[in-house]
């Protein structure tokens, strides 16, 4: 059952320049999460004449790539009442939930992505008429950005041009990386380089079989598509280790003891075994662990010398990510029964040569664990690995501009942008800028933890304090009050 807005978030091309009337003018380039809740933190602080432009080329902000799914079997990976989009409002979300979805929803519920970008954007929606600033929606995508006069010129794709005093960068996850595989070519029509392309998944035939490279969020994501989509075939999928996202459990937790950490990533591997072995005891799991480390994910990020993040990366990134990165139970029991069926299988290696002939694709793999060849023949692979956090690879016109011109610079482990701790982007030759500034994925490389919505809120509003340097103003709730026009119905 699907739901829709009576009414859509309203947005116009700018026809021409736009400058932000008065002083300042902050342009926001991304309208997932990030962009979206920024705008809506700068709108409850905005001062008489702050102008606010919002540049996203989806037709309605608020829902990005995760919460732009219209299909309702793609849950959140987070529990509803962890989901608020106000951290000094933790039940926000929840109530929201059961005035506008349904009555019947709980605290502890996993509900549709699709869901919660229609929160999104209504929280958007909302908060404007509520501002004493003023605001636009512009649906495009920048692609030029350069400094003029002291100011910031802003090029869009349609030939627009906007200009504004500060810039934030809330471009979100970027598609996954062009796996360089030995024989892919790009000639070769049985690879989808990205599955949230436009049409990526309506060519997978129903009786066909098809290689998912990747066993993480992603995969799981497209396995649960193509499945409702009515796909028969056997799904093979394969990944380096070959783990699959843990599932959620309902387990209190307490405050992680973060004193006397140790300074290595095998030190720190030894600990979290000698606390889960401790929690075991007493009988909790591991989970216990994991989840109470999330506060202060980013403090022991930060307190490791590059190397150990380095070491990280290469040797415990994935088995953090499927401990950490959890899915709902629903999921997970789809998930058992197709495996247990063998409608799908893992494979854990890596992949050495990939054939087209005869309408199939021939893929080679060295097996982890044995270290022997083996082969699978597929009708079509898709990349299913995850966004791409290195910038320098990443096809996207605007941040190629920017690192052309100096005035940003990936951070030293290619995870996103080199920001500052106030996510001022760092430029070419290492001084912070004073209007030019990352949210979201891009500050990964400075937090790690920078893409779920329990982080993504507080940077939001550490940054509409930045931006503004004033408090919210008194006339305004602390939470925009819902309208009461803004609702769903059935279709």
């Amino acid at each position: 059952m699907e739901f829709k807005l009576l009414a859509e978030f309203e947005s116009r091309d700018a026809g021409g320049t736009f400058e932000g009337r008065g002083c300042p003018s902050i342009a926001i380039l991304g309208g997932g999460f990030s962009g979206s809740m920024l705008a809506v933190e700068l709108l409850r602080r905005a001062v008489q004449g702050l102008s606010i432009v919002l540049i996203e080329r989806r037709p309605v902000p608020g829902r990005g790539v995760a919460y732009g799914t219209q299909f309702e079997g793609h849950l959140l990976n987070v529990r509803a009442k962890n989901m608020s989009a106000y951290a000094s409002v933790p039940d926000h979300f929840v109530k929201w939930a059961q005035r506008h979805y349904s009555a019947s929803v709980k605290p502890d519920d996993f509900l549709p992505r699709t869901i919660y970008g229609q929160y999104v954007s209504s929280q958007l929606r909302e908060a404007i008429p509520h501002s004493r600033g003023s605001f636009r929606c512009i649906p495009q995508e920048a692609v030029r950005l350069k400094r003029v006069g002291g100011r910031c010129q802003i090029s869009l794709a349609g030939g627009s041009t906007v200009i504004a005093d500060q810039v934030v960068l809330a471009l979100g996850n970027f598609p996954p990386a062009d796996l360089q595989i030995p024989g892919k070519t790009a000639a070769s029509s049985r690879f989808v380089a990205d599955p949230w392309s436009s049409g990526a998944l309506t060519e997978v035939a129903r009786d066909e079989s098809v290689l998912v490279i990747g066993s993480g969020l992603t995969s799981v994501d497209v396995t649960l598509e193509i499945r409702a989509r009515g796909f028969e075939g056997t799904i093979h999928m394969l990944s380096r280790r070959g783990l699959l996202p843990q599932r959620h459990a309902a387990i209190p937790f307490p405050p992680f003891p973060i004193a006397d950490l140790p300074p290595t990533a095998r030190g720190l591997l030894r600990l979290l075994r000698l606390e889960v072995k401790q929690v075991e005891a007493r009988g909790s799991n591991w989970r216990e662990v994991i989840d109470s480390l999330r506060p202060v994910t980013a403090q022991i990020w930060r307190s490791l010398p590059p190397v150990e993040r380095r070491r990280f990366l290469r040797h415990l990134r994935t088995y953090w990510d499927v401990h950490r990165h959890r899915i709902a139970d629903r999921i997970a029991d789809q998930l058992a029964l197709q495996l247990e069926s063998g409608q799908i299988q893992i494979h854990a290696g890596r992949i050495t040569e990939y054939r087209e002939d005869d309408g199939r694709v021939a893929i080679t793999y060295r097996e982890r664990k044995s270290g022997e060849l083996r082969n699978l023949r597929v009708n079509r692979v898709l990349n299913c690995t995850g966004p791409d956090g290195d910038c320098r690879r990443v096809s996207a016109p605007l941040l190629s501009n920017l690192i052309e011109n100096g005035l940003v610079r990936p951070d030293e482990l290619g995870l996103g942008l080199d920001v500052a701790d106030d996510g001022a982007v760092i430029d070419l030759q290492g001084f912070a800028s004073n209007f030019l500034y990352a949210i979201g994925p891009l500050r990964k490389g400075k937090l790690y933890e920078s893409i779920a919505v329990p982080e993504l809120r507080v940077q939001v509003a550490e940054l509409a304090n930045l931006l503004v340097r004033a408090p919210v103003l008194e006339s305004n709730p602390s939470v925009p009050a819902e309208n009461e026009a803004f609702t769903f119905t059935h279709s």
